[in-house]
């Protein structure tokens, strides 16, 4: 009689594959115009698979495809035999070798808990509570200096019946100023939301300047993300103090020590997590923290593709935890290849 559980992991597969963006992405921290992400599959011995995908990553640009994919392979290695049924041992020491490799061990635990969910006849939104069923996330538009380029994108994404457009800024003001009115011409008969996303390139100065101008020009923002770089948790504290609008740390909250230091030192009232830097089980201590001190919340993502957008989904409709939705990667893809876990209809999300 063979000992093993069924939920034993039996094997796994690595695979390395690029994909092409509809248009360049453009941030604070640099441009890419495809996105080269990691494939990771798991197979418990009862057959059941799950999938978790690591993005590259302008944030995270000295993480390449193939670091990654290594991390994965001695982390599918090491589960070879392991019962997945038990996964937070299996999860919490992928973090504790490959913290540094965030989005290699948050593609394992991925495809783990994936798996395990399945084989159990669960949904992962359902494990997580099966709160919503569909939800809308905004739209990014990346910070082209192209006029006609921004304008096309964001009236193409005005037709598809999005209304939040999540602004890519941390150039020169006049940039960012131009782009924002650029964008607000093209979709200002919708009575449109802004989220201002400065990927760690303003300062408390020029982020309450370039607040004021939206706001005298007529621009709704509901949010500015991540505007001071990362370690500045002073700045960031000052600026949410003098903000009119709510500041998000995005950049400075990995793991749920980041988001306790956010709360005691008042650096934000938002904080957008992400799977690929935190995982599935330090998203929820994170939200946890986050709700308990009365931050409001963000799930946001990297460049994963449908498929790798999966968890993220599934975390946002079944906890119903997120103020703010920023799941739309795969729609800046060239290519769009549906997940049968969940649809896309413009911003609505909705499971399957």
């Amino acid at each position: 009689m063979d000992p093993m559980p069924a939920t034993c992991v039996r094997s796994f597969t690595v695979g390395i594959f690029e994909t092409a963006l509809k248009r360049p992405f453009v941030t604070a921290l640099g441009r890419k115009t495809s996105t080269c992400n990691v494939g990771f599959s798991l197979t418990l011995r009862d057959g059941t698979r799950g999938y978790g995908e690591a993005s590259a990553s302008l944030a995270l640009a000295h993480l390449r495809p193939r670091r990654l994919a290594r991390v994965l392979a001695g982390l599918g290695r090491r589960a070879l035999g392991r019962d997945a049924a038990c996964p937070r041992p299996l999860v919490e020491e992928a973090w504790r070798r490959h913290g540094q490799e965030g989005p290699a061990a948050a593609a394992f635990e991925c495809a783990l808990l994936d798996a395990w969910t399945r084989s159990q006849g669960l949904s992962l939104a359902a494990w997580f509570g099966g709160r919503l069923r569909d939800a809308d996330s905004d739209i990014t538009l990346s910070a082209w200096t192209d006029a006609g380029l921004t304008r096309a994108a964001a009236t193409e994404a005005a037709g598809e019946g999005f209304r939040i457009f999540k602004v890519k800024v941390g150039g020169r003001l006049e940039d960012d100023l131009a782009r924002l009115r650029t964008v607000f011409a093209a979709v200002r008969r919708l009575r449109p939301g802004f989220i201002l996303d400065g990927n760690q390139g303003l300062g408390v100065g020029s982020a309450l300047r370039l607040l004021d101008a939206a706001r005298k020009a007529g621009m709704k923002v509901l949010l500015l993300e991540q505007p001071l770089p990362k370690a500045d948790f002073r700045g960031m504290a000052e600026l949410t103090r003098r903000s009119a609008v709510p500041v998000a740390a995005d950049e400075m909250v990995h793991s749920p020590q980041d988001a306790v230091r956010v709360v005691l030192e008042r650096a934000a009232s938002v904080i957008n997590i992400k799977v690929a830097k935190s995982g599935l089980l330090r998203a929820l201590d994170i939200a946890a923290v986050a709700r308990a001190a009365d931050l409001r919340l963000m799930l946001g993502c990297m460049s994963e593709t449908s498929r790798g957008l999966m968890p993220s989904v599934h975390l946002a409709l079944g906890t119903g935890f997120f103020s703010f939705l920023d799941l739309d990667s795969d729609h800046l893809l060239a290519a769009h290849e549906p997940s049968p876990d969940w649809r896309r209809h413009g911003p609505r999300i909705e499971l399957t």
